[in-house]
């Protein structure tokens, strides 16, 4: 079984960027090949049964099934779009942000969870320090080990479990671009 997913796994490292993903994933409408570089500005879907790990720079991300998202750049500031699904990222310096259909975030040194289903937004501050505004309120939430939010067009509110995400797949994007986590998240 391992020799098949191994065999189905898709893994380039080039000028610094490692991507690796399995199942079928599309960059701008394209399907991901070994000669894709992913971009600011590069829009990222994955199909069903599918997933991608990718770093640009100090930054990194991974999406599971069924997953759309954009990386955005505006000025200085990078941006993660979410459109729907589930995206982890961690960043490293300098200025970025997360948004959702129904929700935008701040981000300071952090590792995030976001996951967009059916009008609802779930929010992982995993670890650092987030500034999330959603309907008309703003509130910082900083976490040494997850601080989970549900965001809807009316309301949000603390999120008791963690969803969608694992410690282990954070502790593999920060390795990926050099970094470690405390133990807890081991």
């Amino acid at each position: 079984m391992r020799l098949f997913i191994f065999l189905l796994s898709l893994a380039v490292v080039a000028a610094g960027q490692e991507i690796v993903s399995s199942g079928k994933v599309l960059v701008n409408g394209e399907v991901l090949t070994k000669s894709t570089k992913i971009k600011q500005g590069d829009t990222i879907e994955t199909q069903e049964n599918s997933n991608i790990r990718f770093n640009i720079g100090k930054d990194a991300f991974f999406a599971k099934s069924n997953a759309k998202f954009e990386l955005i750049k505006m000025g200085e500031k990078r941006i993660l779009n979410v459109v729907n699904g589930g995206v982890m990222a961690v960043f490293g310096g300098g200025n970025h942000g997360v948004s959702t259909p129904n929700m935008t975030a701040g981000i300071r040194g952090t590792g995030v969870f976001a996951s967009v289903k059916e009008g609802k937004t779930y929010f992982c501050t995993c670890h650092g320090e987030t500034v999330v505004e959603a309907n008309g309120e703003r509130k910082t939430y900083k976490a040494k080990h997850h601080k989970m939010v549900w965001v809807t067009p009316e309301m949000t509110k603390n999120a008791l479990d963690m969803q969608g995400h694992e410690d282990h797949e954070i502790v593999a994007l920060e390795a990926m671009v050099g970094r470690t986590l405390p133990a807890i998240f081991h």
